[in-house]
């Protein structure tokens, strides 16, 4: 029946016996009745019909985005299906616009399970800074229209003091108490045109773009250079133990990398004097995110500043931001990225806003503890960018593993600190899925596009065991990239293929294990020009070529020495208890590898290996394997409950 009513109650009974079937057909809208009720009618007599519907939009999506194909079929199921799960997570409103809602859940529970049936199914309302988050992702999968509607709508609810909103319900209910969607808008912009090349968007935004920005200065009213949580709303943390801060590193470092990509903006878009504005702006609060939050004696960044000057010095994942975005050098990076790898901050399912060992450590906590998928790609991201590609596999596995658990093909907003279970609220969460798949497009395929000036990095750092892999329809602008690898016992062999269309110069630099003694690089049956670098990780080549044609580049290589990620299967209830890798590396002939593990517990941990030339091993024991792949025993008998470390030095002959 059709109503006026805001809202609407009913309820059905039906008695079903064992392997019956039934099919619930609603039709409800703010479209007039005439029209709701004959797609009702027409649903009601083949339901089928939104099953095959379904099936071929699905179909036509995966053919259009990225597709990746790993040696792990899990790994492939898993990042399909999240980035389907980010794509329903695009609603269209009428008379509102179409963007992408937080999440999905039933009204059954709340936080702490203090809201029996509250009527509000999850998060399904356009937030701020949750859309933006997402958006990078998306941008990564090939997206961009779905992008420029989420930039629309924020660009249409824009306040008039140039704030953007933190939330917009789907009955046109808005408000803007967050401090972080201003700056991660003009962000999200500026990777849009990055991606797509699209300067007439960028300019018929730009009074938006610059209004943003504007708001952002306004709220620096200390004129430090920084702008502020006070009075402008909360940053990520919303409230707790962390909350208070007049300028957080989370904002500081959302800041700079909006002043970074609106001078990108000005500056393809001829907008000289501006560029140089921000760009100057962006070097100064460069410089001013170490010297107020670097704390060098503890070697970790302080959460936040407050008025009086003085810091909340927690220890919190937060330092992943200005990492992931790459504003820091690696003498600010080394020791952070190893606690985060640690047990205190990581779990076998991802990581924690702060550690177990912080005094207010409490796993089911919102700001406390718990372990967000979001957090977990963010570190991810972080330590792909500083050459951890062990760890930022390893986490990111760990988040695209909890698909066949509970929701099943989703992943949760919140899971338990130190238990594998929810201990959120929303089933089905947009940024969740999305922090799941940006780390494999930006950290493990190592994709950074600029469009505009016709230019793309690839820097492909795979998991060592992994002698394989294809990657389908990587976007930048109206040019499409397929990427295929394959190993062999003598060669690396990286097929480049791109579309027809404007060619574009890529700069490909894939990595290699440590140890890898380089014979020979071929490019199109030519040697190639290349340049070396080596890090504790591994090698990585560089190389230039064009998509005029197709490029096989070829690595004649020898040797060659990895730790393999951790990947524990996870149990519904169970504790943490998995395998910590904190580092490795190289030094002459010794393989260093050092761990973490709990106590009274042995691990079988692989390696690869493309030589068995092993002299000798310490703190550990040879186990089974074949060919390339060996498996060491690691025990770990310490008495205390916990975890403890242990290094293994494996010397070489």
């Amino acid at each position: 029946t059709g109503t006026d009513m805001l809202q609407l109650t009913a309820m059905a009974r039906f008695s079903l016996n064992m392997n019956d079937t039934m099919d619930v057909v609603l039709a409800a809208g703010r479209n007039p009745y005439d029209e709701l009720f004959p797609l009702y009618v027409r649903t009601i007599h083949d339901p089928r019909r939104v099953y095959r519907n379904a099936g071929r939009y699905h179909a036509r999506f995966s053919d259009a985005h990225l597709k990746v194909v790993s040696p792990d079929p899990r790994f492939n199921q898993a990042f399909t299906l999240a980035m389907m799960a980010t794509d329903q997570c695009f609603v269209k409103t009428p008379g509102l616009g179409t963007s992408l809602v937080a999440g999905y859940a039933t009204t059954s529970h709340g936080w702490d399970g203090g809201h029996a049936v509250n009527g509000r199914p999850g998060y399904s309302w356009y937030f701020g800074r949750d859309g933006q988050w997402s958006g990078m992702a998306v941008l990564g999968y090939g997206d961009f229209d779905g992008v420029k509607d989420v930039l629309r709508l924020y660009q249409d609810f824009q306040d008039l003091n140039g704030k953007i909103f933190h939330e917009l319900s789907t009955s046109g209910f808005v408000h803007y108490d967050a401090s972080d969607a201003t700056p991660l808008y003009v962000v999200l912009a500026g990777r849009y045109l990055k991606h797509s090349g699209d300067t007439t968007f960028i300019m018929d935004s730009w009074e938006h773009i610059e209004r943003a920005m504007e708001y952002c200065y306004s709220t620096d009213t200390d004129e430090d250079g920084l702008i502020e949580n006070t009075n402008a709303g909360h940053g990520w943390v919303e409230g707790g133990h962390l909350f208070g801060s007049h300028s957080s590193l989370y904002l500081t470092s959302c800041w700079l990398e909006a002043l970074e990509n609106a001078a990108y903006m000005a500056g393809s878009t001829g907008k000289t004097d501006l560029a140089h504005t921000y760009g100057r702006d962006a070097r100064r609060v460069k410089k001013l995110l170490i010297r107020k939050f670097w704390n060098r004696k503890n070697r970790f960044f302080r959460h936040g500043m407050l008025k009086d000057g003085s810091f909340i010095g927690s220890r919190t994942i937060m330092p992943a931001i200005p990492m992931l975005f790459r504003q820091v050098d690696t003498t600010c990076t080394t020791h952070m990225l190893k606690v985060f790898s640690s047990d205190d901050f990581s779990s076998d399912w991802g990581t924690r806003i702060v550690g177990r060992s912080h005094p207010a450590f409490n796993p089911s906590g919102y700001h406390t503890g718990s372990v967000w998928p979001l957090f977990t790609g963010w570190a991810s991201l972080a330590e792909y960018a500083y050459g951890r590609g062990i760890q930022g596999f390893t986490h990111l596995h760990g988040t695209l593993n909890v698909y066949d658990d509970w929701s099943l093909g989703y992943i949760e907003e919140v899971l338990h600190g130190t238990e594998y279970k929810p201990s959120g609220v929303c089933f089905h969460q947009c940024w969740s899925e999305a922090m799941a798949l940006q780390p494999v497009i930006e950290g493990m395929l190592g994709f950074r596009p600029d469009a505009v000036n016709g230019k793309v990095a690839l820097a492909p750092f795979l998991p060592a065991h992994w002698d394989s892999l294809r990657v389908q329809n990587i976007r930048t602008g109206e040019l499409y990239l397929d990427l295929e690898f394959t190993r062999d016992s003598a060669r690396y062999i990286y097929k480049i293929t791109g579309s027809s269309g404007k060619a574009v110069h890529v700069f490909f630099r894939p990595v290699l294990p440590p140890g890898t003694q380089i014979l020979d690089v071929i490019l199109n049956g030519r040697p190639a020009d290349h340049t070396i670098h080596t890090f504790p990780q591994g090698i990585r080549i560089d190389t230039e070529l064009s998509t005029e044609h197709s490029n096989t580049l070829e690595i004649f290589y020898t040797g060659g020495i990895s730790v393999v990620p951790v990947n524990p299967r996870l149990k519904a209830g169970y504790p943490s208890d998995g395998l910590r890798i904190i580092s490795s590396q190289l030094n002459d002939a010794v393989y260093e590898i050092t761990l973490e593990g709990k106590n009274g517990e042995t691990y079988a941990l692989p390696l690869w290996m493309r030589n068995n030339n092993i002299d000798r091993i310490t703190q550990a024991e040879t186990g089974a394997g074949t060919g390339p792949l060996k498996e060491l025993s690691v025990a770990f008998k310490g008495t205390e409950e916990g975890y403890s470390r242990k290094t293994i030095l494996i010397r070489l002959k």
